[in-house]
């Protein structure tokens, strides 16, 4: 699992509720960008030991919306795009909840903060046996191993 699975669900999400009336960036709005239009950004994560070797990793994305017709259209759609990113589905078809979703619209773009929690397992790598012979009677009756 990667950050960018993620970034790609969401915008697949945003596809499927919205339509392709409305260009989707990633990683940099380029200039003289069109509206409507989102922006998917990865901002941070926290990365926190759990037992048995594993580690809770919740990323924090801000999906923003820049209007067309100014503020009250970025807080219309705000309530609209935390009711359709309440969810996402990967790729390999894994469904990831939404938690701790908030918004609010800053100089008429807005701003739609959203976390998603996975896990992470080390595996430690296992040297396995080398080698096993089995003797019975002082004479070598089987023999398994790297050598074989």
């Amino acid at each position: 699992m990667e950050i960018d699975d993620i970034v790609v669900a969401i915008s697949r999400k945003l596809q499927e509720a919205f339509g392709s009336n409305y260009r989707k960036y990633i990683d940099e709005v380029p200039q003289g960008f069109v509206t409507p239009a989102f922006f998917i950004q990865f901002l941070n994560f926290e990365h926190i030991m759990q037992i048995g070797n594993r580690w809770k990793v919740t990323p924090l994305f801000n999906v923003q919306y820049f209007p067309s017709n100014g503020a009250s259209e970025s807080a219309n759609m705000c309530l609209k795009v935390q009711q359709a990113l309440k969810d996402v589905t990967l790729l390999n078809g894994a469904v990831m909840l939404a938690r701790g979703k908030n918004s609010e619209v800053v100089d008429g773009i807005g701003h739609n903060f959203i976390r998603f929690d996975f896990f992470l397992q080390e595996v430690e790598m296992k040297v396995l046996m080398g080698s096993l012979e089995q003797f019975t009677n002082g004479e070598r009756v089987v023999s398994v191993g790297e050598n074989d």
